[in-house]
């Protein structure tokens, strides 16, 4: 399974960050979060200007989060798959 987060920031920075479950020791540790968060059932999209959207991904279902929106399961998805590309670029740092 992919999990894709993208979070497009009210400055209209973009973010990107990708999980590929395959082969991975935790694949199931991440599929649970994948279906706990309930893309196929996404909060409704509400954005307010200036502030950050989501669009998540996994499992064939996507959805777009504003970010007053995110809670539960679908915040630790989100915040799970993006502290991935955090720990990359902190060995990135170190090295």
């Amino acid at each position: 399974m992919v999990i894709e987060v993208t979070r497009i920031g009210g400055d209209g920075s973009i973010s990107r960050a990708v999980v590929d479950t395959a082969g991975r020791d935790d694949a199931a540790r991440w599929e649970q979060l994948a279906q706990q968060a309930t893309l196929e059932v996404p909060p409704p999209y509400r954005p307010q200007p200036g502030q950050p959207v989501y669009e998540v991904s996994a499992g064939g279902h996507a959805a777009h989060v504003a970010e007053k929106d995110l809670a539960g399961p679908l915040r630790e998805l989100v915040s799970a798959v993006l502290a991935t590309v955090n720990l990359v670029d902190r060995r990135d740092v170190l090295s």
